[in-house]
């Protein structure tokens, strides 16, 4: 190809092609009123998709010049967060890549055009689209032509399958089959275009030369080809146009609402918004009941949504047969918001406020207590019938949804939110109110008293802080470790170990309180805030705080609570999972090294926590002392399950799941359960509470002979009672 330009060059010949070549210019002013239709139909689109996202509360979230510029680079063009879904993944590239460079490759044949009429320049002296640039730009435009049906091709055959993760709905066909008819017939009015041009270098257009020598081998002519070529061009042209229009009026409103959603800063995992009580004793509004009270970028996450099946992939409730797919939950909102979103406008033109709810949906007793009736929902309601609160309470909060969204879509702070509504209408019953009566009358779900919270401590030398002990180290044993006889076995190992590395530590004892995280996840935000306050209260009174003392905590929840939630009223600390805190002794030198491992040959498979791995980002400390644990000559004695570190799976005791009495087959978490017996393992290492419970559970329910231990346990049982550890 090189050497051909350099001759047509040489040759004085200019390599270029006419633009609007076999038009008139009534035809072209044609097109270019018809192009201003559809691009006011297209922004008049998107103006009434951006009405109804002001609908909602205006939020705290701000959008950032850097950031979208990041996110745009990075997630949008480079699709990084697209990538690792095998076919699919590579379907939305190719479809992506193929519809951008079409959609540049006009754009400068329109700058091209504007710049040469402004110049006064003739067809056969263009501005720039001549020489080696048009040659380059003829084979890549062909090449993006091939990209693009490819990717129609991909996900054609996902369509016709009836993927299941894939939603699906008539206007997606017509959607894939412009793109698609938009590629070939590209195609076609190229090769019509060299064969009634009888263009001296087709060869750089290389499809389009394939089409004119099929054209050639019909029968077509010079003469014929420009007829059909002029009826051809207006038929492609004018599917494009439509296609253009019609984008923000389906699923493809994505393209433009996914990248404004990626403008702003994307949300962190395991983090939840303040409710402020002053603004909700003033505006009667307790998390979201009416499509109105989600935020703006919430709502503008419904449309951004593609609807791609990734976060029902990665959402265990789904996969344990429960009524939630996280999809289904955005998509059922966007149809809610079509639906009363045209009177939801109205009303505000016409200055009407909605009433605001009775004194008693904001008694917090009420709430806890279960006791009160189902009030009636309005019809702006979400609750009922657009979303059940079946599908609400099947949600673990595991934040697999969100970390797989490649447009930064959030159903787990949409599902929270709504939560928080129920929560403040006394729509709870049964364990999990209990559990939560419990935590606001007692400081922990079972309702055991404070004094209790020491039993885990007999025969130990345990320093508790009301006794004044001199330390570093707040060990913050949580809930379950006090009142659970099988999980004081954790904490029990906890504090041997750091007496073994003579760690300057202590416990609160009676005046450690539930943190309030599945309280929080749960929607009760008021008894979170108690439960908060209170905390950060003894904390401060004992020193503990960012630079001075650091907390440890076995809890992945507890450790989050502390880092994320925490912060949000006041408490600031350094927090560390006990498996960091440990390998950091151990690298230290303070911590002994067990020399071989006591286990035998047994295996070991470990189980990453949601919230110690997905959103704390925490994976490789827990597999270090396992595998000091096991012994160096050990190392096979690890065996990974299929979803690990990051990927993992729920357990199904997050989001206060822990509370509700779901036999153990009925489960969210059997799935994993599954997983770690088909690994053969005969002992299923955790990093918490929680975990170990329902794993523990499960496997027993399977009558299998394996046992599940917190790697603290295993450590302990490694080092043994020669390094003083009994």
């Amino acid at each position: 190809m090189m050497s051909n330009v350099l001759l047509s060059l040489a040759a004085d010949v200019v390599l270029t092609r006419e633009i609007f070549g076999n038009h008139s210019p009534a035809s072209q002013r044609t097109f270019y009123a018809l192009s201003a239709l559809a691009i006011a139909l297209f922004g008049w689109g998107y103006f009434r998709r951006a009405r109804l996202w002001r609908l909602g509360r205006r939020g705290v979230t701000r959008a950032s010049v850097g950031m979208a510029i990041k996110h745009l680079v990075l997630d949008v063009l480079l699709q990084r967060r697209v990538f690792g879904r095998g076919w699919a993944s590579l379907g939305h590239v190719l479809l992506f890549a193929g519809f951008m460079g079409l959609l540049l490759a006009t754009t400068l044949l329109a700058v091209e055009h504007a710049l040469a009429g402004f110049l006064g320049r003739s067809a056969g002296n263009p501005v720039f689209h001549k020489g080696m640039y048009y040659a380059v730009y003829e084979a890549l435009a062909d090449g993006f032509g091939l990209a693009l049906l490819a990717g129609c091709g991909i996900f054609a055959v996902r369509r016709w399958r009836r993927d299941a993760s894939v939603d699906h709905r008539w206007t997606d066909w017509w959607a894939l089959g412009s793109l698609a008819f938009l590629g070939l017939s590209g195609y076609a009015v190229e090769g019509l275009r060299i064969l009634y041009e009888r263009s001296p270098h087709p060869g750089y257009s290389f499809v389009g030369a394939a089409f004119a020598a099929a054209f050639r081998a019909l029968g077509l002519d010079s003469l014929n080809a420009a007829a059909v070529h002029f009826y051809s061009w207006w038929v492609h042209s004018f599917v494009a146009l439509l296609l253009i229009a019609t984008i923000p009026y389906m699923r493809l409103v994505h393209t433009l609402s996914a990248t404004l959603r990626l403008a702003f800063a994307p949300s962190r995992l395991g983090t939840m918004s303040k409710l402020d009580i002053a603004d909700v004793e003033q505006t009667g509004v307790i998390g979201a009941r009416e499509i109105r009270d989600f935020t703006r970028v919430q709502l503008l996450e419904l449309d951004a949504c593609m609807a791609c099946g990734r976060c029902q992939d990665a959402c265990p409730a789904f996969e344990a047969g429960k009524p939630l797919s996280p999809r289904a939950v955005v998509q059922d909102l966007r149809g809610h918001l079509d639906s009363v979103g045209p009177s939801l406008l109205l009303s505000r033109w016409l200055g009407q406020s909605r009433p605001r709810p009775s004194r008693g949906a904001l008694d917090a007793p009420a709430q806890r207590s279960g006791a009160s009736k189902t009030p009636p929902q309005p019809p702006e309601s979400m609750h009922g019938d657009v979303i059940s609160a079946a599908t609400l309470w099947s949600c673990t909060a595991c934040s697999a949804c969100v970390d797989v969204c490649p447009v930064g879509v959030n159903p787990l702070r949409m599902i929270t939110d709504m939560r928080r509504s129920l929560i403040g209408e006394g729509q709870f019953r049964g364990a999990p109110a209990k559990a939560l009566q419990n935590m606001g009358r007692s400081g922990n779900p079972w309702g055991m008293a404070p004094q209790d919270r020491l039993a885990w401590t007999a025969g130990l030398d345990v320093p508790v802080a009301a006794e004044g002990p001199d330390f570093d180290v707040l060990y913050w044993v949580g809930c379950a470790a006090a009142y659970d006889r099988r999980i004081q076995r954790i904490a029990q190992s906890v504090a041997k170990l750091l007496s073994a590395a003579k760690a300057r530590f202590a416990i609160l004892g009676a005046e450690e309180r539930c943190t309030g995280e599945s309280a929080r996840r749960m929607g009760d935000e008021f008894l979170f805030q108690e439960l908060a306050a209170q905390n950060i209260e003894t904390l401060a009174r004992y020193n503990v705080q960012r630079g001075a003392k650091i907390i440890i905590s076995h809890c992945p929840h507890c450790v989050n609570s502390f880092k994320q939630d925490y912060p949000q009223l006041g408490g600031e600390y350094e927090v560390f999972h006990h498996t960091e805190y440990l390998a950091k002794l151990i690298d230290d030198g303070h911590l002994p090294v067990p020399a071989s491992s006591t286990q035998n040959d047994t295996t070991i498979s470990y189980h990453d926590p949601c919230y110690l791995a997905r959103v704390g980002g925490i994976t490789e400390p827990p597999r270090q002392l396992l595998q000091l644990a096991a012994g160096s000559e050990n190392s096979n004695r690890l065996v990974e399950m299929p979803r690990n570190r990051r990927e993992t799976s729920c357990c199904g005791a997050g989001g206060g799941r822990m509370w509700f009495d779901d036999p153990p087959s009925e489960r969210v978490g059997t799935g994993r359960v599954q997983e770690a017996l088909a690994t053969g393992a005969k002992t299923v290492a955790v990093g918490c509470p929680f975990c170990l419970v329902m794993l523990n559970d499960g496997i027993a329910a399977r009558q299998a002979d394996v046992q599940v231990k917190d790697v603290a346990e295993l450590l302990v049982e490694a080092l043994g009672p020669q390094n003083a550890v009994d």
